[in-house]
């Protein structure tokens, strides 16, 4: 999962770093052949800032769920997540680890942080003890009847995979595919993993919605998931029609600020909704 934030007011966008959702399970040097287990989830941040190696090393984690070092070997446990955090304005990842992303999401800060900012006493709390020489740390007190256990993630696998999806939804689905790959402004993105993360996306926010089968509103929000941070906007002088002897000025003016999220809208206004 890639998950885009404005972080244009913060300074530290140097170091990319791992965090993992529990403390206690940071990596740490172990004897030869030992075989180390991770933990369910890890929150990288500034992944796209990292270098080349350190990118090949999280594909590599995606693909056979092992990182192999010098001194050890780290096991990814079912299920695992990996959550990645970075800039809206990022430089893009290693072709192959962006394309094994699942899906993105880009959170507008404007749209607020209601999780952390809306009766937040430990934030209060913090803020007042900024000019005193002793910060505390408060825990935070989390609804536990909004988190997913095992049993419930299980279930919505499995309810997912039992998700139908009809004839005419599936036409509608690689009618999408089909106007993506053809969009003139569209360089590259539409792979055969995006295909297949495509549909599995859309069969599995079916039982999130409490639905047994894939709607074409789903397969619009799947759309909108999967593709936004896999298209590659063409540059002008590739745009398919400079081969026919289009004017170079005027492509440039005609792809000026088309982004993927304009190439997703107009793709799904354009084709016919299956009733």
């Amino acid at each position: 999962m890639f998950i885009d934030v404005d972080l244009s007011d913060t300074d530290d966008l140097k170091t990319p770093n791992l965090n993992h959702e529990n403390s206690s399970h940071r990596l740490e040097s172990s004897s030869p052949q030992t075989e180390s287990r991770l933990p369910n989830v890890i929150i990288a941040t500034y992944l796209s800032l990292a270098v080349h190696q350190v990118q090949i090393q999280a594909l590599e984690l995606l693909r056979t769920r092992r990182i192999f070092t010098h001194t050890a070997v780290y096991s990814a446990p079912k299920p695992f997540l990996l959550v990645v955090l970075d800039p809206a304005s990022r430089t893009p990842l290693v072709k192959h680890l962006n394309d094994h992303m699942f899906l993105s999401h880009y959170h507008d800060p404007e749209d607020g942080f209601a999780n952390i900012e809306e009766g937040s006493e430990w934030i209060e709390d913090d803020r007042a003890s900024l000019s005193s020489v002793v910060h505390r740390s408060v825990a935070r007190d989390y609804n536990r009847d909004t988190l997913f256990g095992i049993e419930e993630i299980e279930l919505l696998n499995h309810r997912s995979c039992s998700s139908t999806i009809s004839v005419e939804v599936k036409r509608y689905l690689h009618d999408i595919l089909t106007f993506l790959r053809r969009h003139r402004a569209v360089a590259s993105g539409i792979t055969p993993l995006a295909t297949k993360h495509f549909e599995l996306l859309a069969r599995s926010l079916a039982p999130l919605h409490d639905l047994d089968f894939v709607t074409p509103s789903l397969v619009q929000l799947a759309a909108r998931k999967v593709y936004r941070h896999r298209i590659v906007i063409v540059t002008p002088e590739d745009e398919r029609s400079m081969q026919y002897g289009s004017n170079l000025a005027a492509i440039s003016a005609l792809l000026e600020g088309v982004t993927p999220d304009m190439v997703i809208e107009e793709v799904l206004e354009n084709i016919e909704v299956p009733l």
